[in-house]
């Protein structure tokens, strides 16, 4: 069973591990990502309660996406340590900068298949609209906001030949570049355990502006009309 849902923010981020503390981001949600977005949603609080959502699968669809800017953000180093009798140190004041995406909003699917009785309660939250902690895109500085569009079963389609894929695809599927479209390959990771350690890896291609990539994958899956590939 697939769940689709609105998701979308005035801006976002979603830490690209390029360096330490990298400022970059990706352009689309990692299924981390949405993984920690669900457990706000059913109030789960801890990888370990939330381990569960490592099964799920996911696609999602750039709906609109104003690119990126830089941003500079006043920020504490250290900043509880650095408390002291209820007075902030300002010695460790710092700034720094951040990339934000500009107005994100994806069409994002889901796949509880393999957790349905796990997920049920965060099923019923999404379609009400409910969320037990606060709902961000990526992070904390980025409040975002959600909305159940409907839920669909599975269609698996055998492929082979060229068709316009709506979602990302993975890089090791055929494709055909097309100039008037805007590609990146990220690579981004499918899982996370205790101590918030990611796994899993998947490279991906992803049109930046929402156009379909024209792909030839051995099988897809037919969503209400969206073609979709799923991780």
């Amino acid at each position: 069973m697939i769940v689709e849902l609105d998701f979308w923010a005035d801006y976002g981020h979603f830490s690209h591990p390029a360096t330490i503390y990298s400022s970059l981001t990706y352009p689309i949600p990692p299924k981390t990502t949405l993984m920690g977005f669900l457990a706000s949603v059913g109030g789960l609080n801890s990888v370990e309660k939330y381990g569960f959502l490592n099964k799920i699968k996911y696609s999602c669809i750039i709906h609109r996406l104003d690119g990126k800017e830089n941003f500079c953000f006043n920020g504490i180093k250290d900043a509880l340590p650095s408390i002291k009798n209820g007075q902030q140190n300002i010695k460790q004041r710092k700034q720094f900068y951040r990339e934000l995406l500009v107005s994100p909003h994806y069409k994002i699917f889901i796949d509880f298949s393999a957790c349905l009785n796990e997920s049920k309660q965060i099923i019923e939250n999404l379609k009400n609209h409910i969320s037990l902690y606060q709902v961000y895109m990526g992070i904390n500085l980025c409040l975002a906001n959600f909305e159940f569009i409907a839920e669909h079963k599975v269609k698996v389609i055998t492929n082979d030949e060229n068709v316009a894929i709506d979602s990302f695809v993975t890089l090791d599927t055929s494709f055909e570049i097309e100039f008037d479209k805007n590609y990146s390959d990220i690579r981004m990771a499918n899982t996370i355990e205790k101590d918030r350690v990611f796994g899993e890896f998947n490279d991906l291609l992803v049109e930046l502006s929402g156009k379909t990539i024209l792909a030839n994958p051995k099988e897809y899956l037919l969503v209400n009309d969206y073609k979709l590939i799923m991780i």
